[in-house]
């Protein structure tokens, strides 16, 4: 059985706010409502001080938010690292909200953990996908992350309309203090952000089939991240998850193979709020057991969370240097 003393990583959605209108973000494909909810300073203040001590790892990368529109993002980092010096912390923003002062500070707490900034081209191809953002703010936002001692690194998605840019970006990137740069494919294409010509691109989807075609099903069982890795998922409204693509199941419904987790989700929705519950009761409780139970044979499980998780990361990523 799971227990509280067995966590070493979470991943907060610390916000469900953002600003952007990317086209293929889940934010667009919710049938439930799920509104403008933060996780506070106060809010995290409920977890069990021990608990966020023994963490290895915070990450910071909702299914529907970007944490730099949460307000006190800034002292919530300060608070994590007062408790837990050697914490690790990273995350994934889109770079456009909040003033340089505030990134500058940021930088100056997020210590050795990677922080990825979103900027699909330059500022004439980059809104074009990253719509409401602003490209000359957020590379002044991520130059100021950059100058307080924070680790930056640009991600790319490539298209037809930017793939001719990589190269600029890339140096645009070292130019303003970033780690590294990478690009990617986008996970899904369309008439109007059309797939790259000069770059061999298979989008996500089919990379992870590929790879579940090579599993024995009846032998190689997912590997659930509490109970493989200590990892949990915490989403903005304070629900407590055992990975994200379980809360975005219940608020968008996007795949049929993972046909246990909603019926859970509303059986136990009440109980498994860290605002309003002891994280160590929703941990060690009902739900997790229930997950635990039927998650090593369910297909999209196995799909998402198999053994070839690893590979699957590094064919995902088509261009990468640090430096």
């Amino acid at each position: 059985m799971l227990k509280i003393e067995d966590i070493r990583a979470i991943n907060f959605e610390i916000t469900s706010k953002c600003g952007a209108k990317c086209p293929f973000c889940s934010r667009g494909q919710k049938i439930r409502s799920f509104g403008n909810q933060d996780i506070s300073l106060a809010d995290l203040k409920h977890l069990p001080r021990k608990l966020l001590q023994q963490l290895r790892r915070a990450s910071f990368s909702g299914n529907f938010g970007d944490f730099s529109c949460n307000n006190e993002f800034v002292d919530i980092v300060a608070y994590l690292r007062d408790l837990n010096p050697d914490i690790v912390m990273d995350g994934e923003t889109n770079g456009s909200a909040q003033s340089s002062d505030w990134w500058r500070r940021l930088g100056t707490l997020f210590g050795n953990g990677n922080l990825i900034f979103a900027l699909d081209g330059l500022k004439d191809t980059h809104p074009l996908h990253r719509r409401g953002t602003q490209f000359k703010r957020i590379i002044k936002n991520l130059e100021a992350f950059a100058s307080g001692g924070g680790r930056a690194y640009w991600k790319f998605i490539v298209f037809a309309h930017n793939e001719h840019q990589i190269a600029e970006a890339e140096s645009m990137a070292q130019k303003y203090g970033c780690r590294g740069f990478f690009a990617v494919s986008s996970r899904e294409y369309t008439d109007i952000l059309k797939q790259p010509k000069t770059i061999d691109v298979e989008i996500k989807r089919d990379i992870y089939n590929s790879y579940y075609r090579k599993l024995d099903v009846n032998k190689q069982t997912a590997r659930c991240k509490p109970f493989h890795s200590g990892s949990i998922y915490i989403a903005a409204d304070g629900s407590v998850h055992p990975c994200c693509f379980a809360h975005c199941m219940f608020i968008t419904e996007h795949n049929r193979q993972f046909d246990f987790i909603v019926p859970l989700i509303k059986q136990y929705q009440s109980e498994i709020n860290f605002k309003t519950k002891p994280i160590k009761e929703i941990i060690e409780g009902p739900y997790f057991k229930a997950v635990a139970a039927q998650s090593p044979t369910n297909s999209y499980c196995q799909l998402k969370c198999n053994r070839y998780k690893k590979a699957i990361r590094q064919e995902l990523v088509l261009y990468d240097n640090e430096f």
